[in-house]
């Protein structure tokens, strides 16, 4: 029975917000809520209440009772008090989505949103969260604005899109809870999960054959670092290793900076997914190594660099690829 009651309420819940999303269509990144959006019902203390209210009503009406009448009547007023006052806490404040950095999938994505308040009262005790969550309470001063931080979830990589928002309030008693859907128009850009295992690139002293083989190169020793996992053996120093224990490796430095083309069409055969996770691996790995490199899928080919912004280039087209070569022989 519990859980049919739960099913109920979900699918009850979905209908109503659907209902919503149509009539109020798709949001901005700016938005200020007015009378339209918002939505009040009475909370389980609410209707309690109510139904109190409704039998000392009676009970002063079947005793003509004016002490009860205008009791009756107060408490009355008080209800539709809270009523209005939680409504004001909602109208007119404006919601502005900043966006979030882009995180690997299978990471939460930490949403920025800032919340301002032009009016003269406080907006207290507010919770903000994704469809029906609870949320993350927070309260804005009056004539002050805040930035809050939502995480979402995410599995897939590519470009995800943001959930409808909810934001609601129950003060000041707790008898009415009033409550906005924003369903911003705007996506999120997720990057691929990298491969736990590494698979080393072909790097050149020089330059790199557009077929992806090595041209020769002289590097000099810049001496030993830390291992690190994904490594490749043979700069491992084994001699100090045999002497100290230490597992160090040996870094080089030259005249020109090894390059490497990450291939989509020299990885192993895989599935595309797999593939895609491997050269997010092989950027990382690059970038940590301080290497020069490019990247090349099918139809499409980034010119090699370094730096942050060669990483957020290549995983931005990993993350949004759809590869037309074959997955797997």
């Amino acid at each position: 029975m519990r859980n049919y009651r739960q099913c109920l309420q979900a699918w009850l819940a979905r209908r109503v917000r659907g209902w919503a999303r149509r009539r109020q269509g798709r949001d901005g990144r700016s938005v200020t809520l007015d009378s339209r959006r918002i939505y009040i019902a009475p909370t389980s203390a609410g209707l309690v209440f109510a139904l109190m209210v409704t039998t000392m009503l009676a009970g002063a009406m079947n005793y003509n009772n004016n002490l009860g009448f205008a009791l009756t009547f107060l408490l009355a007023a008080l209800g539709v008090t809270t009523i209005y006052h939680t409504h004001r806490m909602l109208a007119g404040l404006r919601l502005q989505l900043l966006g979030a950095e882009p995180v690997f999938a299978g990471e939460p994505l930490d949403v920025r949103l800032t919340l301002g308040n032009d009016g003269a009262t406080a907006r207290e005790e507010l919770h903000l969260g994704w469809d029906d969550a609870t949320g993350t309470p927070v309260s804005v001063e009056a004539h002050h604005s805040r930035i809050v931080h939502l995480p979402l979830a995410t599995a897939q990589r590519g470009h995800h899109a943001l959930p409808g928002l909810r934001v609601s309030a129950s003060t000041p008693l707790g008898l009415v809870r009033a409550w906005a859907w924003i369903h911003v128009d705007a996506q999120l850009l997720v990057w691929p999960r990298p491969a736990m295992e590494q698979i080393e690139p072909p790097y050149s002293g020089a330059s790199t054959t557009p077929d992806g083989r090595q041209s020769a190169g002289d590097d000099d020793f810049g001496g030993l670092r830390d291992y690190r996992p994904g490594d490749p053996p043979r700069r491992i120093a084994w001699k100090r290793y045999a002497r100290s224990g230490e597992l160090l490796v040996r870094e080089f430095r030259g005249g020109t900076q090894a390059t490497a083309w990450l291939d989509w069409d020299l990885l192993p055969p895989a599935g595309v997914e797999q593939r895609i996770a491997w050269l997010t691996r092989q950027v990382l790995d690059a970038a940590a190594a301080g290497r020069s490199w490019g990247l090349r899928l099918p139809g499409l080919e980034i010119a090699p660099g370094s730096g942050s912004a060669q990483v957020h280039r290549c995983l931005e087209r990993l993350a949004l690829a759809m590869p037309t070569g074959p997955a797997a022989p």
